[in-house]
């Protein structure tokens, strides 16, 4: 999935939430209205643990990049040093 698909299916989530906790607000029968919020609930936990795993993904992918970074850093500095230590003959 995209990145744009994991905001959306977030978005999603949270707006259905909120549309929960609407009924919940209106809803005159306790035990319909205690139903509403605990899908509420849900619906703001799955949004909560994916933005959790969004982040985790991003961090982890960060870290990647940081290291082919600095690994093709010191292929750059390696070269350098030969091509001195060649010219320097």
């Amino acid at each position: 999935m995209s990145v744009l698909d994991d905001f959306a299916r977030i978005r999603f989530y949270r707006k259905r939430a909120s549309e929960f906790e609407l009924l919940a607000d209106t809803e005159v029968s306790p035990d319909v209205r205690l139903r509403y919020r605990i899908v509420a609930r849900h619906y703001r936990d799955l949004a909560d643990r994916d933005e959790q795993a969004d982040k985790a993904r991003m961090a982890a992918r960060i870290e990647r990049l940081r290291l082919q970074r600095q690994g093709a850093a010191k292929q750059s500095t390696g070269s350098d040093t030969r091509f001195l230590l060649l010219a320097a003959e």
